[in-house]
């Protein structure tokens, strides 16, 4: 399948939460506790999205990981979402024209594997589009991965192993002045990081832009990463909450047993911290969708 061609109209496509409510955004269609689904308004009933509403493009490798939090955020906002990927049908688009900003997902793909998902490429030329624009964009897990390589640094896999659970995320010295990261105080904040591969050899900057590094863990020297003043990658998981470390942990139990983390000892330490991940991570996500600008 090609991807790069065909999306339909942004103007037609709002944001909905069903199940939880707009604080969670959670898609949880294996589970039955709450979907995020794309419904395209009745016009008899509706005008559609205000045209001062900011556009944003989300890139969804996997249905299964999805916006999570973020959804619920950006439905409280009005921001109008389009969401691309080959699981939705719907192509990778050939440049951000017309959009105010961009969020790149994780997936279980390797970010180096253009054979077995050849819309890989395209995304990390919208990455490079959007650092040239400095166009407010989040790559989030695999996102982070696909950004780091975009501005010309190396995805690898962890040589230590994966990194799996709920971890402490540190800022580094250079993130007080963050918009984002700064919030992070002296002692971090807890999230659910899931991941294979990390961020390495990240250049000083791109574009003319700057690259730092804002976030670590004892596991991750990049948990976090600005391109300039607009684009971040981030490596753990900021939109995960209860419903996707149930879903993610259910999905392949023995892998992770394998690497010595307990599926259900996971789900039940994810579930008790959900409130303390909302209050973390909800003001993070608030400050990112305060810099798009309809």
């Amino acid at each position: 399948m090609a991807f790069g061609s065909f999306f339909p109209s942004r103007s037609a496509a709002a944001l909905r939460c069903d199940g939880n409510g707009p604080d969670t955004g959670e898609d949880a269609s294996r589970d039955g506790s709450t979907t995020l689904s794309l419904v395209i308004p009745d016009p008899l009933e509706t005008a559609g999205p205000s045209p001062e509403a900011a556009h944003v493009l989300v890139v969804e490798h996997e249905r299964d990981v999805d916006l999570g939090l973020i959804a619920g955020r950006l439905a409280a906002a009005g921001v109008v979402v389009d969401i691309v990927g080959p699981e939705r049908g719907r192509d990778i688009p050939g440049d951000l024209g017309g959009y105010d900003g961009l969020i790149v997902l994780g997936g279980t793909m390797d970010p180096v594997d253009d054979d077995g998902a050849p819309w890989l490429p395209q995304v990390r030329q919208l990455l490079r589009d959007a650092v040239r624009d400095q166009l407010p964009t989040m790559g989030v897990c695999l996102g982070a991965q696909l950004l780091g390589m975009a501005v010309g640094g190396t995805a690898r896999r962890i040589p230590a192993g994966p990194e799996v659970g709920l971890v402490r995320i540190r800022p580094t010295g250079r993130a007080a002045e963050d918009p984002l990261l700064g919030q992070l105080g002296p002692n971090g904040r807890r999230a659910l990081a899931w991941h294979w591969w990390e961020v390495t050899d990240l250049p000083d900057a791109y574009l003319g832009e700057p690259v730092t590094v804002l976030a670590e863990s004892d596991a991750c020297p990049v948990h976090a990463f600005v391109v300039g003043e607009a684009v971040w990658g981030i490596q753990f998981h900021l939109e995960a909450l209860g419903p996707t470390a149930k879903r993610w942990a259910s999905d392949d139990p023995e892998r992770l047993v394998g690497i010595g983390v307990d599926p259900d000892a996971l789900i039940e330490q994810v579930a008790a911290a959900e409130q303390e991940l909302k209050d973390g991570w909800f003001p993070v996500v608030d400050a990112w969708i305060a810099l798009l600008r309809p």
